[in-house]
């Protein structure tokens, strides 16, 4: 498993936030107006996301 920022991966990558987390999430679109990253749970169906900033550190390259 690898870190990465958040503005690093790609629309739609799955990640983590923590590196033993069980929720994964998926990087969505680059809101201008929040500044922010918007990032979907995979297993959220309604869509209720979060906003996190491009630095944030999170956790890739992890098979589930």
């Amino acid at each position: 498993m690898q870190t990465a920022q958040i503005k690093d991966l790609k629309k739609g990558e799955v990640f983590k936030r923590k590196p033993d987390a069980k929720k994964y999430f998926i990087r969505d679109v680059y809101c201008r107006f929040g500044r922010k990253f918007i990032c979907m749970p995979e297993d959220d169906v309604w869509g209720g996301g979060m906003q996190l900033r491009g630095t944030t550190i999170v956790y890739v390259g992890f098979d589930y």
